[in-house]
């Protein structure tokens, strides 16, 4: 089984867009899907509905729930990572001030008193982006990951088509 997020790509790359509507799987543009794809997209077709008809997530610049509980395992980001979530909130904030930016500085204090006290001030700030991030996306870390990812290779490709 192929992931859900990484057939959203690919289906994306070829021009469609996948959407779930009821127990059926949609692509639009009708009658634009290539064979092969077709085959890959029935043979996931459960794993699709499921991904496509998750419950909305609150949002760019959404504040998440002062309560939201902290992770007590020290994570373990790779660089790309690193760099994808916590890049992901600062554009959030702009570098201003703010409820977002005050939930991060609240959230790395509470790491840095709690599960945190060991770690690194990297992977404080990580987690605290990262709890942000999933929370907005209502996605796993590797999911929000995914995503991210995705949306940077779709405006590479965006910025590689003739006008």
């Amino acid at each position: 089984m192929i992931d859900p997020h990484d057939i959203c790509i690919e289906a994306a790359r070829r021009g469609l867009r996948l959407e779930a509507v009821g127990d059926r799987l949609a692509v639009f543009p009708k009658g634009k899907c290539p064979p092969d794809f077709r085959e890959t997209l029935l043979s996931n077709k459960a794993a699709l509905l499921a991904w496509l008809e998750k419950k909305p997530c609150p949002g760019l610049g959404a504040v998440p729930p002062a309560n939201l509980p902290l992770v007590a395992m020290r994570p373990q980001p790779s660089i790309r990572t690193r760099e994808f979530i916590i890049g992901y909130e600062a554009r959030q904030t702009d570098n201003r001030t703010g409820p977002l930016a005050a939930w991060l500085v609240r959230r790395e204090a509470e790491y840095f008193d709690g599960p945190g006290k060991s770690w690194d001030c990297g992977d404080i700030c990580f987690a605290a982006a990262r709890d942000a991030a999933c929370w907005q996306l209502n996605r796993s870390e590797r999911e929000v990951c995914q995503l991210l990812a995705g949306f940077e290779e779709a405006a590479k490709i965006r910025s590689t088509r003739p006008a």
